[in-house]
């Protein structure tokens, strides 16, 4: 027997397990110290003309048209609030920009899914504040075209906002030649957030643009990891025809805690990337349970804990509210064949308190990716 930790023997041939559950026990340690669970506002993004140490940005545009898309995406996932993200690989939106020389203005024009709640003034909308704030960081004077493509509907709890801001950071970075490294597309794109929360979380972002499960471990140097789930994971989606907007469900947050819902919820957070890194589901479901937002949050949600008992005892071994609300996130072992079972069920919870949702059956997927560029 090898001893690793104090109190704790692992037998030789499991050290690489062992391994893995010490460094998600760091991890999720650092996330009760960077995140400060009292609600962080904001964290710091420095830029400095992109900062890129010596890469040159060539005066003229690489591309004079750009489309990307960037997958829906959903926060928290119980235990990490602002911390952890997991791409879907079932909606999302589509960005085109078009680079403009004589026009040093931002034009901006949205169609799609609920687009008629959606502001098109830049400074108003996530992908105008990405387009502003790299512009103003490149240096550059062109004027840009943006179209966006909604097939995230806003204010469902999966990461509307973040799609848009990911897919523009993506197509302008590539449109301008810009260069810029995940961890810069990243930062500007939590920008956008600011728009749509009043702060610039990164944790729906980071899995739209990097995709699959990611983990913010530090806020300030920006730190983020991003992992492959296990192949058997699957995550049924509910989403009631309602709203939440971000910034109602940040203001029910509490201020402050109370410490063992703290250390209950690193405890949580660290079940579930232990169960990420070692293929086992239930421990990712026993991570999916949150003392810190959820109590508040499900108040926002008619018939949420009905919805997620059901859920529970048709076969899901997880269930949490997908970011601020109002969409339902059930994980399921995709090997037991039973998200139509826990589908039905969910939505019959929705329906007996009288409110209608659409279903979504999702797996973990890539991020943001470029379709199209046409040169100048």
């Amino acid at each position: 027997m090898l001893p690793l930790l104090p109190g704790l023997d692992i037998a030789r041939g499991d050290q690489t397990k062992a391994r893995m559950l010490v460094f998600c026990f760091v991890l999720c340690f650092r996330l009760l110290l960077g995140v400060k669970w009292k609600v962080r506002t904001a964290f710091k993004l420095q830029f400095s003309a992109l900062n890129n140490k010596g890469k040159k940005v060539k005066d003229s545009p690489a591309f004079s048209h750009v489309e990307a898309t960037a997958p829906a995406t959903s926060a928290n996932l119980g235990a990490g609030f602002d911390v952890f993200g997991v791409a879907l690989d079932a909606l999302f939106d589509k960005v085109s920009v078009d680079v403009v020389k004589a026009d040093k203005k931002i034009q901006l024009f949205v169609s799609g899914k609920g687009s008629e709640f959606i502001p098109t003034k830049p400074e108003e909308n996530t992908a105008g504040v990405v387009a502003e704030a790299l512009l103003k960081a490149s240096g550059k004077s062109y004027g840009l075209i943006i179209k966006i493509e909604k097939g995230i509907r806003a204010g469902s709890g999966l990461g509307s906002s973040a799609a848009s801001a990911a897919a523009s950071a993506l197509a302008i970075n590539e449109a301008l030649g810009l260069g810029l490294t995940n961890k810069e597309l990243i930062k500007f794109a939590a920008l956008g957030e600011i728009a749509a929360a009043g702060v610039p979380h990164a944790d729906n972002v980071s899995a739209s643009i990097m995709g699959f499960f990611t983990a913010i471990v530090s806020h300030e140097p920006f730190e983020v990891v991003c992992f492959p789930m296990p192949d058997n994971t699957k995550f049924v989606i509910v989403t009631p025809e309602l709203i939440v907007e971000t910034r109602k469900a940040r203001s029910v947050l509490p201020k402050k805690i109370k410490l063992s819902d703290a250390v209950h919820n690193v405890a949580r957070a660290a079940a579930f990337v232990a169960g990420v890194l070692t293929n086992d589901l239930n421990l990712m479901g026993m991570g999916m349970n949150d003392l810190i937002a959820e109590p508040y949050r499900a108040s926002l949600i008619p018939g949420f804990f009905d919805v997620k008992k059901r859920a529970l005892e048709a076969g899901a071994v997880g269930v949490a509210i997908s970011g601020s609300g109002p969409s339902v996130l059930a994980l399921v072992d995709s090997s037991k064949n039973v998200e139509n079972k826990v589908a039905e069920a969910m939505r019959e919870g929705f329906e007996v308190n009288g409110v209608h949702c659409e279903i979504v059956i999702a797996k973990p997927g890539p991020g943001a990716r470029i379709v199209r560029r046409e040169e100048n």
